[in-house]
């Protein structure tokens, strides 16, 4: 019997503006890893903040559970537990209502495709408007409605596994002159999420086939302003076990990024449309030395471009060499190391500040005793960096009715605000949840992320465009399901304010969700 090693794609570089610039790297890991740890990927407070009024299933990534979902993820289990008691009871008003919305849940399956419809009927308020400005009573509250929908499809057929997921949600305000998510066409949240995974894995052959995509309107806080987002991304992996010691493959993935509709404060400098697409290329040998000791030689090219609205265009190409090794410490425990040379070369960047022959190299651990129990830390640089990278995520059930989550990072990519700009962000996000009691769970969050600004040239840049220097949020949700598909969201939240502003803003909703 071969030891098979697995494959994955990293997506190690997080842009500007929740642009993904991505540089592929293959990580020689092979011990099996638990679901929910092999894919989990590191949650920056920049995407918590501007997905904050999504409605609707996210499932263009993973991410920790406890930020997006009600209830922290705790509440799963709760309802099971409530509808296990509900089966056991006399008939009566409320058996007869889950009966119903168990009735409907069945009828919206199809085979391998299910869909799940959802509503949220509630009453929000903030302290500001989406520019910063003071609200007083008749634009600082509305009452709002959201209707989401989600399809997932999955199947299995003989080597071949195809999975394909979507949800979108829309929140509509019914004050007309309530504008704390947006003006125009931002004023009423609107997102849209995808993915789609196909695998053909035979006893030699591996190939993997991804897609995701996103759409959606929200406050940047590194813009420091309200835009639209649109990113799509794919990859391929393929992968060949040789003999029992040597197997080889490659990859290929790219990324195009949309950046637009900026709503900047009256006065303030307009925040120009940009475009980001990138892509990538690698091709990798591993020799296991032993069964806990595996060598990888990679070589990997890429390309990140960005246009500016206006015709300005910039980009960095790369070529990378380097030598990993990992190293299975225990069953659900490794470590994995490498180094080698790369070499950037830069696209209309006048007199390039950083460019040239450089050395690349990456540290990393992985360490997942259970399914929802994991830790995952990289330190490194390659590809188009010009800092290293950092990035650590982690998720602890403390016990049976608590969850932790935590978030380190440090990444960088192409500033959506002016040419010949990198922007670094490096921030920490965590969450803690607890279930006070059945059905009732309590979320807490804090995170502050900061910002910097790095020239690509040597030359002076004439009134650069840079958003705020950092941000800080802390919020507190709670959460009470009163049967499956019915539960109240009471969520508080205290932040940096919007834009300019140099007031703190408080922001409270409350709702009704319906879910099917």
């Amino acid at each position: 019997m071969l030891s098979i090693p697995k494959l994955y794609l990293g997506l190690p570089h997080q842009g500007s503006y929740g642009i993904v610039i991505i540089t592929l790297v293959i990580s020689p890991v092979f011990v099996p890893a638990s679901p929910a740890s092999a894919q989990q990927t590191v949650l920056t407070l920049r995407e918590a903040e501007f997905r904050s009024r999504w409605e609707g299933p996210q499932e263009d990534r993973i991410a920790a559970p406890q930020y997006f979902e009600p209830g922290g993820g705790l509440d799963d289990e709760s309802a099971n537990s409530k509808k296990n008691v509900a089966a056991e009871a006399e008939p009566g008003c409320e058996e007869y209502l889950d009966n119903m919305a168990e009735n409907i849940q069945r009828g919206l399956r199809f085979g391998p495709l299910d869909f799940k419809l959802g509503l949220a009927n509630g009453w929000e308020y903030s302290s500001q408007n989406s520019f910063g400005g003071d609200t007083g009573f008749n634009n600082s509250n509305s009452f709002f409605s959201a209707p989401t929908v989600g399809i997932f499809y999955e199947r299995e057929v003989g080597v071949w596994n195809v999975s394909a997921r979507y949800g979108a949600g829309y929140r509509y305000y019914y004050n007309p002159d309530y504008t704390a998510a947006g003006t125009g066409n931002q004023r009423n949240p609107l997102s849209m999420t995808g993915g789609v995974d196909i695998a053909y894995n035979t006893s030699r052959i591996f190939v993997n086939l991804n897609a995701s995509a996103s759409s959606g309107t929200g406050y940047d806080p590194v813009a420091g302003a309200n835009n639209w987002q649109t990113t799509s991304s794919g990859g391929l992996s393929i992968r060949y076990i040789i003999s029992e010691e040597f197997s080889t493959g490659g990859a290929i993935s790219g990324t195009y990024s949309n950046t637009a509709d900026a709503q900047v404060a009256p006065g303030d400098t307009a925040q120009p449309n940009s475009n980001s697409l990138n892509a990538g290329a690698s091709f990798f040998t591993d020799y296991m030395v032993t069964p806990k000791i595996n060598l990888r030689f990679v070589l990997s090219a890429g390309e990140d471009l960005q246009d500016f609205e206006g015709g300005i265009s910039q980009g960095r190409r790369y070529f990378d060499a380097m030598l990993m090794l990992t190293y299975q410490i225990a069953p659900k425990l490794s470590v994995d190391a490498g180094g080698g040379a790369g070499y950037v070369l830069d696209q209309n960047i006048p007199d390039p500040e950083y460019t040239g022959l450089r050395p690349v190299y990456n540290l990393g651990i992985n360490y997942t005793p259970t399914e929802k129990t994991y830790f995952k830390a990289k330190f490194g640089m390659q590809g188009a960096d010009v800092k290293p990278n950092f990035s650590l995520v982690a998720g602890w059930d403390a016990r049976e009715k608590t969850r932790l989550s935590l978030s380190v990072y440090q990444n960088q990519g192409f500033s959506s605000l002016s040419p010949d700009e990198y922007n670094l962000t490096r921030g920490i996000l965590g969450t803690v949840t607890q279930r006070l009691i059945k059905g009732i769970s309590l979320s807490v969050s804090a995170g502050y992320e900061q910002s910097e600004y790095l020239s690509l040239t040597s030359e002076k840049l004439n009134n650069p465009v840079e958003g705020p220097t950092s941000y800080w949020l802390a919020n507190a949700s709670l959460y009470w399901r009163f049967r499956e598909w019915l539960g109240w969201q009471n969520t508080f939240q205290l932040s940096t304010g919007q834009g300019d502003s140099d007031q703190l803003q408080t922001t409270f909703s409350t709702s009704l969700n319906l879910t099917f």
